[in-house]
């Protein structure tokens, strides 16, 4: 397909296939899964031994679904090759190349170039911003339930980059902008009393929170990937921490949310919120 033609193709195909992409010690991965299940429910595929980089390498995989996110978990038994491990997350496309190119046209890098796995292609792009990303087509298409909750992929990005990374991400997702606040509550990012820009997209992908600050960011904030909503924060750490989870920033209210940030076993870190009702 040509790029004019590319740049306007949507290769969306729905937010119950968008993976957050987990590394973790082979060790802790059977540890991992369990926290998650325990925590959010869902099912588990079986685990594989697999080769799923252009170059050597072998990895357990394995796939968790829960009713809040897809999570794609990798327990590598070999070094990681580079670039893999700095992808946040993985989005399923109808046709890898028309979406490579789309990527391209909307500013994307291609990083790593489009390569065979087990059970289809792959490719790894970068956005302004430094936000890397997998793209993947099955061949096989997927068949798996909507979500209950649809999670946010948190992204944390300069005030220099944040509108070129908002404006071709938005044009490549065929999504749109659900909110620009440009005085959002400092306490999401750890800087109570303060304000941050704070801005919500929303497509077929699922939704992308750009956090846009000077980068002077409290532990663990930065290092969370994704945000996941529960219909009952305290519940749901409670049934957290009976699994292992450890609790970095204890739950605090804003305008919107109950939110907390916590450490799965194997070092994943996720924010959790549920919405407030005043």
């Amino acid at each position: 397909m040509a790029g004019a033609q590319a740049v306007c193709a949507d290769i969306t195909v729905a937010p119950q296939y968008s993976s957050a992409h987990v590394y973790v010690p082979p060790a802790a991965l059977d540890r991992f899964v369990a926290s998650v299940l325990a925590t959010f429910g869902g099912s588990k595929s079986q685990k594989a031994l697999l080769k799923i980089t252009p170059t050597a390498s072998q990895t357990n995989w394995q796939a968790v679904t829960t009713p809040v996110g897809l999570f794609s978990v990798f327990g590598f038994k070999t070094p990681i090759p580079y670039p893999f491990g700095l992808e946040r997350t993985g989005y399923l496309v109808t046709d890898m190349d028309v979406a490579v190119e789309a990527a391209r046209q909307n500013g994307a890098d291609v990083q790593v170039a489009a390569f065979p796995d087990p059970i289809g292609r792959d490719v790894i792009i970068e956005w302004p911003g430094g936000v890397r990303m997998q793209l993947y087509w099955h061949t096989t298409a997927p068949k798996s339930p909507a979500l209950m909750s649809v999670p946010e992929n948190r992204v944390y990005v300069s005030a220099d980059r944040a509108d070129a990374f908002i404006k071709d991400f938005v044009a490549f997702a065929h999504g749109k902008i659900a909110s620009n606040e440009a005085r959002a509550p400092g306490i999401e990012i750890g800087r109570p009393g303060e304000t941050y820009r704070r801005v919500r997209i929303d497509s077929n992908f699922g939704k992308v929170t750009v956090l846009v600050t000077d980068g002077h960011l409290p532990y663990p904030y930065g290092h969370e990937i994704m945000g996941y909503e529960v219909t009952n924060l305290a519940e749901t750490l409670c049934k957290a921490e009976a699994a292992g989870v450890k609790i970095l920033v204890h739950p605090y209210s804003d305008d919107s949310r109950q939110a907390a940030l916590v450490e799965f076993p194997g070092g994943y870190i996720a924010e959790l919120h549920s919405t407030s009702h005043p």
